[in-house]
């Protein structure tokens, strides 16, 4: 009796972790894909450009890191589409869309997906657009002062159709520029000695540090 009593003791007495394993925060893999909350940021394509019955066009995508909340999620009810495909052909994300004018979404996307992507493309009941990656280059620029507060950034806008210069990573771009040309220049307004450059091909981008030069 007294051995039972022991072992009833020892299942019934011992304190018990009534607390379930934590949950690991995941991000979307795709538009379509489920989130678990936890996450501070995700990785996204932003994406913007025009979608309506009689025109479709779409600007230079760049790779961004944004709040959960700011992604998108598939309209209901869509008047047009958004897609990524692979090189190969392969269909990595489609995304409904509301057709009726200009758009700017944060479309949740893999990092390994975002690598793989080489074509954009929107289309709607009337019209059609794609973006598709230029031929690889390597991003860098020529950023020279003008003086203290102006300084001027020459790049190669037929490699790179769309540039955006921060002062730090985190800051919104204090200058955008676009263009054709193997050697587009645009004036940026900066005090700083350092600035960050997101280069986009057309459908992802990348981000180099650069002193300008004459500035020390």
């Amino acid at each position: 009796m007294l051995a039972a009593a022991l072992i009833l003791a020892g299942l019934f007495g011992a304190p018990k972790d009534t607390h379930a394993p934590p949950i690991a925060a995941t991000c979307p893999a795709t538009p379509e894909g489920a989130f678990v909350g936890g996450a501070t940021t995700c990785p996204a394509l932003e994406l913007s450009g025009v979608a309506d019955a009689t025109g479709a066009s779409l600007d230079p995508a760049f790779d961004v890191s944004v709040p959960p909340a700011e992604l998108v999620r598939p309209t209901p009810i869509a008047g047009g589409f958004l897609a990524g495909y692979a090189a190969d052909g392969r269909r990595l994300f489609v995304l409904p869309i509301a057709a009726n004018g200009a758009f700017h979404l944060y479309v949740p996307l893999a990092t390994a997906a975002q690598q793989s992507l080489a074509r954009l493309e929107v289309t709607t009941a009337g019209a059609r657009a794609e973006r598709i990656a230029s031929a690889p280059a390597e991003a860098t620029a020529e950023i020279i002062s003008l003086d203290e507060t102006k300084a001027i950034v020459a790049w190669n806008a037929r490699a790179f159709p769309s540039i955006r210069v921060k002062e730090s990573p985190e800051r919104n771009a204090i200058a955008i520029g676009s263009g054709s040309s193997t050697y587009e220049q645009m004036s940026v307004d900066t005090r700083a000695r350092i600035v960050y450059v997101e280069f986009s091909d057309g459908v992802r981008s990348t981000t180099r540090a650069f002193t300008i030069f004459g500035r020390y």
